[in-house]
């Protein structure tokens, strides 16, 4: 039997897979349960794969549901942004941008570039995904975002350049004030052995990270605490004499109101390029279009 994913049977194995429940997945449908599982019996058998596993709790995915699941993931966003998109053309709809960036970038670059573009066009709304680089190439993929600041190069085949231009911010040591440390550069070697407050070692800033250390045939203490979340780290260099490696936009009052200071260490100043990325598929809303263009504005004027 042929098998068609069409929009429809998407946002079912969707709603099946967020509820873990037929009857639940019918009622945020508003679909009957019968015709919800017919839908499914149908798929499945189309596929001659079982997509979800019956249980007396509910259901689950199955290995071949969990393989499919991205792809009706992005079939069902894209389907959301084609309609979007007309709505804008016929002038029905108001127009948002949904936009991913690291901390740095999400406070700085992405907010100026809003609210310039809120000046001329006050009826678009956004939507700022903060996050770090891994899960924003995740919501690229996936449509969680339509335009993602990342590090240059970001190498994926379902990603593209959206522009040329290249953005920057700076990532440095930082303690706190009264950390025995502050005051005197320190080597390398004496980096190596403080006690370091990181986000998780799969991230590129971490694996940057390890990769400056390791140049120099060093091997540093393991972070005594890993968080994604940058107000946790700043909480920790704060609170005791951790050490935290991050973007200079993001402490930059704590610095002017004299709580942290930049620890000097050489070889652990970086300057950090992005560029902003697209899905490989689909159209940009004119909304994401409109972001883009200030971008690039303010990519010219840095």
């Amino acid at each position: 039997m042929d098998m068609t994913l069409d929009v429809r049977s998407a946002r079912i194995v969707l709603a099946c897979a967020q509820a873990r429940s037929i009857g639940r997945a019918a009622r945020a449908l508003n679909m009957a349960q019968p015709a919800v599982t017919r839908a499914l019996t149908r798929l499945e058998a189309a596929l001659d794969a079982p997509l979800f596993e019956r249980t007396t709790r509910g259901v689950d995915l199955t290995p071949y549901g969990a393989a499919l699941l991205p792809y009706a993931e992005v079939l069902v966003s894209e389907a959301s942004q084609a309609e979007i998109l007309i709505r804008q053309m016929r002038g029905a709809g108001r127009g948002v941008v949904r936009i991913g960036g690291v901390g740095s970038v999400a406070s700085g670059l992405l907010v100026s570039a809003i609210t310039e573009l809120r000046a001329s066009h006050p009826e678009v709304a956004f939507v700022v995904v903060e996050e770090l680089e891994d899960r924003l190439l995740d919501g690229l993929k996936t449509g969680l975002v339509d335009l993602a600041v990342l590090p240059d190069p970001t190498l994926d085949d379902d990603v593209r350049l959206a522009t040329d231009e290249t953005f920057h911010d700076l990532v440095h040591p930082y303690i706190r004030a009264g950390h025995p440390a502050a005051g005197r550069p320190i080597t390398l070697a004496e980096a190596a052995t403080l006690d370091w407050a990181m986000p998780p070692q799969p991230t590129p800033v971490t694996r940057e990270w390890l990769r400056r250390f390791h140049a120099q045939r060093l091997e540093p203490r393991a972070p005594v605490l890993q968080s994604r979340s940058v107000p946790v780290l700043r909480a920790a260099m704060l609170s005791g004499d951790l050490v935290c490696w991050m973007p200079e936009p993001i402490l930059r009052a704590d610095v002017e109101r004299g709580q942290v200071c930049a620890l000097q260490v050489p070889g652990l100043d970086w300057r950090r390029g992005f560029k902003i990325y697209r899905r490989r598929r689909g159209l940009l809303p004119p909304s994401a279009e409109l972001l883009l263009d200030a971008l690039r504005r303010h990519a010219q004027a840095a």
